[in-house]
């Protein structure tokens, strides 16, 4: 059934997860020098530019280009709920993986270019971290439904 709670949760995660590639991830702002780095490219106002690639965040783009994949997909895998499952756990790794290569990887990198303070406070990384929750409550609800369907197989 396609009407289900968890076919909601999945639209949104990718509705918000592609949304995060038009809002700003990270900022890099000291005085007249700033640089903001969207998951589609990166936005250098700088008056020495740093000469930063978009290429750069290639593998944001593409980690965040499966996980929308993955939810669009699982969608339509409402009567194989075992995949279906698989496939929402591909996506909280997937979700988790991008979230850990922003703070963690990107962050410090782009730090150590433009040796200033990364600010995370944007738009891009709350509604990555709002897909990651759409996520798991899928993943909650077609568990929820498959103990539904081994509890009445059990009684036949």
């Amino acid at each position: 059934m396609i009407q289900r709670i968890q076919t909601l949760f999945l639209v949104l995660a990718a509705v918000v997860l592609s949304m995060a590639f038009f809002f700003p991830l990270i900022t890099y702002i000291d005085g007249q020098v700033w640089l903001e780095v969207f998951l589609k490219g990166i936005k250098d106002n700088s008056a020495p530019v740093f000469g930063l690639s978009n290429k750069l965040l290639l593998p944001l783009q593409i980690i965040n280009g499966i996980t929308i994949l993955l939810a669009i997909a699982s969608v339509f895998l409402y009567k194989n709920r075992k995949s279906q499952m698989k496939m929402v756990r591909m996506g909280i790794v997937l979700t988790l993986v991008n979230i850990a290569l922003v703070f963690f990887y990107f962050a410090n990198v782009l730090a150590r270019i433009t040796s200033m303070a990364p600010d995370f406070n944007h738009t891009a990384i709350y509604l990555i971290l709002v897909g990651l929750v759409m996520f798991v409550m899928a993943n909650r609800f077609i568990m929820k439904d498959e103990k539904l369907v081994k509890a009445a197989d059990r009684l036949r």
